[in-house]
């Protein structure tokens, strides 16, 4: 396999799916066949003297396309002997691809093929870097659909494509022991009898969680037990408190958590809910939805809203539920009541959901589909 860069905007220790879905997947890789050329990081040092391979930072806090970068990019290139180079996101600093004059290859994740993809000026900029790419890696299938459907409608050939999807760490996300599991439900005030459904995302409407607000009240007086815990920050907090105050719902915004916490507020869980929904007409949707198998590798059984790629994370009544309505609170509400009412149905669809990511979304197994995606260009 010839050397390459990894050129992208998002690289740890800033923190994020896409940012965790390059890191897990390039640190599986032999360390000395890619660089990984990124942005300035206050915490850079110390986390880059950690890793086994090279990460050359640039005095930038976003990487835009110019002139300069695309030169000292190529330079990059020629003093690590790179032939190749992998770019994400493929808009806006992908758009340096074809200037650069580097065989190279794009990531794509879905945000890109949605809103860019849908207008004159910046679909076509965006097949003119598709196009000239030897191939394009998608983030699961609903971004390669998008693909074929931007490509399809300009009557144009798609490159060649690889689909790894988003994955999970399963030594991280793993089933808790009891104790520990029991200590952290206390930390969050959670009583014993109590069920509890976890979710976890940016507070943005296309989440869902005034849906997954409006159905715990719904429930109150059928499920007294039922307790919600949502992590996450964002411009729709003030709104969900309001529906909070309003229902008299057992729902706690619990604001950012740290990393290291997210696996046991996951483990910790009766079930996970994220009711996230297409929104503007399809413009707004959700990529893929990874917590979902977070979630799942802890052996918990998830509910989804039906959006974008949501349905490759969570298997319909085998791991979880996909809520196809996803603006209804009624429908989310009869899922939480399946799930709290049988102990049977929550372990099977947790069992299922942990087998699920063994056997397809394991970061090892994800890695070597990249790793042959790599060495198709010799």
């Amino acid at each position: 396999m010839s050397k390459h860069l990894l050129v992208t905007n998002d690289f740890p220790p800033k923190v994020g799916g896409i940012q965790n879905y390059l890191y897990e997947l390039w640190r599986r890789l032999d360390p000395n066949s890619f660089v990984v050329v990124t942005t300035a990081h206050p915490n850079a040092d110390s986390f880059d003297a950690q890793q086994d391979f090279e990460i050359i930072r640039l005095p930038k806090k976003f990487l835009l396309p110019s002139r300069s970068l695309a030169g000292r990019i190529r330079q990059i290139a020629d003093d690590q002997a790179a032939s190749f180079i992998v770019w994400d996101p493929a808009m806006p600093v992908g758009m340096l691809a074809p200037k650069v004059g580097i065989q190279y290859g794009v990531v794509l994740h879905g945000a890109e093929l949605t809103v860019p993809a849908r207008l004159p000026l910046t679909s076509q900029i965006l097949l003119n870097v598709l196009s000239e790419a030897r191939f394009v890696i998608t983030a699961g299938m609903y971004p390669k659909s998008e693909l074929e459907r931007l490509f399809s409608r300009r009557g144009k050939s798609v490159p060649e494509v690889f689909e790894v999807p988003p994955g999970v760490d399963p030594v991280r996300f793993e089933p808790l022991p009891q104790e520990v599991r029991d200590g952290y439900r206390r930390s969050l005030g959670v009583m014993e009898g109590e069920f509890l459904i976890s979710s976890v995302s940016r507070l943005v409407p296309r989440k869902g969680m005034d849906t997954l607000i409006s159905a715990v009240e719904m429930l109150k007086e059928a499920h007294p037990e039922l307790r919600v815990a949502i992590a996450g920050a964002g411009r729709d907090e003030a709104r969900l408190r309001r529906l909070i105050k309003r229902g008299g719902v057992s729902v706690q915004l619990l604001g950012r958590i740290a990393e290291e916490d997210l696996p046991y507020l996951l483990g910790a869980s009766d079930g996970f809910a994220m009711l996230c929904r297409s929104r503007w007409a399809g413009l707004e949707q959700e990529g893929f939805g990874i917590v979902f198998l977070e979630a799942s590798s802890c052996e918990v059984p998830v509910i989804a809203g039906y959006s974008g790629g949501s349905t490759e994370a969570v298997s319909h009544e085998k791991t979880g539920f996909v809520v196809y309505q996803p603006k209804s609170a009624r429908k989310t509400a009869e899922a939480i009541s399946m799930l709290i009412g049988s102990d049977t149905l929550r372990s099977e669809m947790g069992k299922n959901g942990r087998r699920k990511v063994l056997e397809e979304f394991s970061y090892d197994r994800l890695s070597e589909k990249l790793e042959k995606s790599l060495a198709s260009i010799g």
